[in-house]
């Protein structure tokens, strides 16, 4: 496969692009990350933020389908935070367009953490602390509208300036591509080289420098969720779905979608055998870049040492030791 392959040492040291939307001032940083883990922004105040992005877990929760409300199974696995805010349609199906508006999703849905919006703001506006913060935070006049500072709308802005700052780009891979030869090992170089290859084509739909792509694509997942179909209503999207980053995915397990898929090395198999096709899912709800190919056991090993080195959590915020509500903070106690 020698000739199949791209230089591997050159061309890596791209920059990230420049963040979209509001600026993520300290103040709002700051009250973001507290209401990203308090359970009060729910409705029975049972869930927060935290209980399915735990940061101890990359960002996701450990289980094949996250859980809402009363322990009940949601859909779809839970995607990482790292990068998100890099990502121009954001969720599996691609519904929300900002982080702001993503955040609205899961703080409505009857399932998840069903909150009521006036009552969430009423009950906000009743916590000193909290009412200083958002302030500081939004002062009078800051959104253009007059509203006051302890709003719903306030609380999406606010968990979106936090998520903002969940950039992670000093991974091992990264100062390889700044020069550091000696930060891969000779496998996860073997890796990378067959990430860029003509041969996997993994490039393709994981794109230098955040290892994803603003596209939406069908893999063959066995699955009967209609992804961005279902969303837009067009048949041909049908079993579309996001592509995910792969930054922190070696603690991101398990994969896909559903969750259907235990480890990397699961997913480097589903790929090698053309995706879907080999579990029988029709050809044209694959896309076309999802093809077969043949490398062999230790190459697959290297590819999923290569994926291994994109991990750098640097950046990961410390949960708070306790929360202006004093609910009491998420445990990391998840099971698939």
């Amino acid at each position: 496969m020698g000739g199949l392959l791209i230089a591997a040492a050159t061309g890596l040291d791209r920059p990230f692009p420049t963040l979209p939307g509001e600026a993520a001032t300290p103040e709002r940083v700051a009250l973001g990350r507290l209401l990203f883990f308090d359970p009060v922004l729910s409705e029975d105040g049972s869930l927060s933020c935290a209980h399915c992005h735990q940061p101890e877990r990359g960002f996701t929760d450990g289980r094949a389908r996250a859980r809402g409300r009363r322990g009940l199974l949601l859909s779809r696995n839970t995607p990482t935070l790292w990068n998100v805010a890099f990502k121009q349609r954001l969720m599996w199906d691609r519904r929300a367009g900002s982080l702001e508006e993503q955040a609205r999703i899961p703080l409505l849905a009857a399932d998840e953490m069903a909150a009521d919006p006036q009552r969430l703001e009423a009950r906000l506006a009743a916590i000193p602390a909290y009412r200083e913060r958002f302030e500081r935070a939004f002062p009078p006049g800051s959104d253009g509208r007059g509203r006051p500072a302890v709003s719903f709308a306030n609380v999406t802005r606010a968990l979106a300036a936090f998520e903002r700052t969940l950039v992670s780009r000093d991974s091992r891979y990264d100062r390889y591509a700044r020069g550091e030869r000696a930060a891969l090992s000779a496998a996860e170089r073997r890796g990378l080289a067959l990430f860029r290859s003509l041969h996997t084509r993994c490039f393709e739909c994981h794109r230098l420098p955040t290892f994803d792509a603003p596209l939406a694509l069908g893999v063959g997942v066995p699955s009967a969720d209609p992804g961005v179909g279902g969303v837009s209503g067009e048949p041909a999207e049908r079993g579309l779905f996001g592509v995910p980053t792969l930054r922190n995915v070696a603690r991101t397990a398990p994969y896909m979608h559903d969750g259907s898929l235990p480890t990397l090395a699961a997913v480097v198999d589903f790929y090698r055998r053309g995706g879907g096709r080999a579990l029988g899912v029709a050809a044209d709800r694959i896309d076309g870049q999802v093809r077969a190919f043949s490398i062999s056991d230790a190459e697959a090993a290297d590819l999923v040492a290569f994926l291994g080195a994109l991990s750098d959590e640097s950046a990961s915020p410390a949960a708070p030791e306790r929360v202006p509500s004093g609910l009491p903070l998420p445990r990391s106690e998840a099971k698939p």
